[in-house]
């Protein structure tokens, strides 16, 4: 509070003549509406710094404010205010013809397209960045640059070029430490786990296994449960690459335990599904449907429509191997018929294994289905419960979605537009599309229609005098054929043999 009153004196007074005096000043201001929640007030302190730093001249200190502008912005889902900042920001840098601001610029635009999940246009940008910002001398934002570009690297597959940016960033790193005259471990340790995935990357695993002591030993120096959390999943990438299943699963399951404890149920869902892709992965089949349910249970929001998807895949894998035992096993025993006798007996056998194999695969596939039903339900009720209460905004306004879907049923309207949704929201198109596709991995069409599906699903099993197409059409499809093919898409088979599995 006193700083705040220093800030607002000084401000009356005209303001510190010291650029670096008032920088802290200003974001002394910006701290206090940050953790107060003040939106508003934070940006609109940050554009005064912005102000500030252009009057007086210094290009740092204002480009810096931008970045922080940008940042926000970019975190908070204003993405049509960022981008125009961030136009600003460019057309700021040329008009002052400013090295550093075209640099930072650089580097804001590959923030902005990696944050929306366009590596390669953020690669392009970070790789300016990288080059101007170490020519200018600014070896902390290059660092900054330099790690963003291998972990662009790791998500295009392009380690070589990766591992390069990490020989680079570790002479700026000496560099730095030698100037400062200490070891700058957080960011030793961030070099060290780049280096560690990327050698895994190029199935260089002896240097691989080396990097990992080094990675373990910045770890506990740093001593940060969420640095440790990272080294602990680039371990088990290691573990299943060199064929250590067993420990993988381990470390996979202490990082769940340790995440249920703390109640960070985001993160249970996240390592629950790893471990089951990995046992997929492994032939580990039965283990792999048992964790995919435990996932569908423990998520809150995110990737249960991939969820049912997986589930059906494996469900229909794992009886499809037992099947082919089941086959073998009858072929030792057939004993020597005639031709003609072991032809129509096989044939026989064929057509009624065929059918009752089609009979147990839609009944496992429809508990299955009916599990999964269950485990949203109870996933989105927990999640409209706390709709108040949630960790950010975007996970805010789907839980006010969801709500209103249970509510109102609002997706049995054919006619049902983005823009009748957002009226009621009270939100706009491009927000709303992010936070259903940040909370469920759906685009707001997918949603509406997974809506669509599970309600049919619903009544397909209960409602045994209405016809199909009359729950398909109540459901809120217009197309009958439509409907059939996402049906089938999602639940793995059609919806007249879904009633039909849900009686036997």
């Amino acid at each position: 509070m006193v700083l705040t009153v220093l800030l607002i004196f000084l401000l009356w007074s005209g303001g510190p003549e010291n650029p670096r005096q008032a920088d802290s000043l200003y974001r002394v201001r910006m701290s206090e509406f940050f953790y107060a929640d003040d939106k508003e007030g934070f940006l609109e302190t940050n554009r005064q710094l912005i102000v500030y730093h252009e009057t007086h001249g210094n290009d740092k200190y204002l480009f810096n404010a931008y970045a922080t502008y940008l940042d926000r912005l970019q975190v908070w889902g204003r993405l049509d205010e960022a981008m125009s900042a961030l136009q600003e920001m460019s057309q700021k840098a040329q008009e002052r013809q400013s090295e550093l601001g075209q640099a930072v610029t650089e580097f804001c635009f590959g923030q902005f397209y990696l944050g929306n999940r366009q590596p390669r246009e953020a690669e392009e940008h970070y790789r300016k960045a990288f080059g101007q910002l170490r020519k200018l001398g600014e070896n902390s934002r290059a660092i900054r640059a330099g790690f963003n570009l291998q972990a662009v690297a790791m998500n295009l597959n392009t380690p070589e070029s990766g591992l390069a940016i990490n020989d680079s960033t570790q002479v700026l790193l000496e560099s730095m430490e030698l100037k400062a005259g200490k070891t700058d471990y957080n960011n030793r340790f961030k070099q060290a786990r780049y280096r560690f995935v990327l050698l895994q990357r190029l199935n260089r695993l002896k240097e691989a296994e080396a990097m990992q002591d080094t990675m373990l030993r910045y770890s506990a120096i740093i001593n940060d449960p969420s640095q440790e959390e990272l080294a602990q999943t680039a371990i088990i990438q290691f573990e299943q690459l060199t064929g250590k299943k067993a420990s993988a699963y381990e470390r996979l399951d202490s990082l769940i335990v340790r995440n249920r404890r703390a109640g960070n149920w985001v993160k249970v869902a996240r390592f629950r599904l790893a471990l089951a892709d990995y046992q997929r992965d492994n032939g580990d089949l039965a283990l792999a449907v048992d964790n995919y349910r435990a996932y569908a249970a423990e998520s809150d929001s995110a990737g249960l429509y991939r969820t049912n998807e997986q589930l059906n895949t494996l469900t229909k894998q794992y009886q499809l191997r037992e099947l082919t035992m089941e086959n073998a096993a009858a072929r030792q025993r057939i004993t020597a018929l005639t031709i003609i006798a072991v032809l129509l007996l096989v044939l026989s056998l064929a057509v009624f294994m065929y059918a009752q194999s089609l009979k147990r695969k839609n009944r496992a596939l429809y508990l299955a289905s009916r599990e999964n039903i269950q485990a949203e339900e109870k996933a989105e009720e927990a999640l409209v419960e706390r709709i108040g209460e949630q960790p950010t905004p975007e996970a805010g306004l789907y839980a006010s979605l969801l709500s209103l879907m249970k509510e109102e049923e609002l997706f049995k309207n054919p006619e049902l537009s983005r823009d009748d949704i957002c009226a009621r929201l009270g939100t706009n198109r491009t927000y709303l599309a992010e936070a259903v596709k940040l909370c469920s991995g759906l685009t707001l069409g997918g949603f509406i229609n997974h809506q669509r599906l599970r309600w049919a699903a619903e009544a397909l099993s209960c409602k045994s005098d209405i016809p199909v197409q009359e729950i398909g059409e109540d459901a809120g499809f217009s197309s009958r054929s439509t409907f059939n093919r996402l049906f089938q898409e999602q639940y793995g088979m059609s919806p007249s043999s879904y009633r039909s599995a849900s009686r036997s």
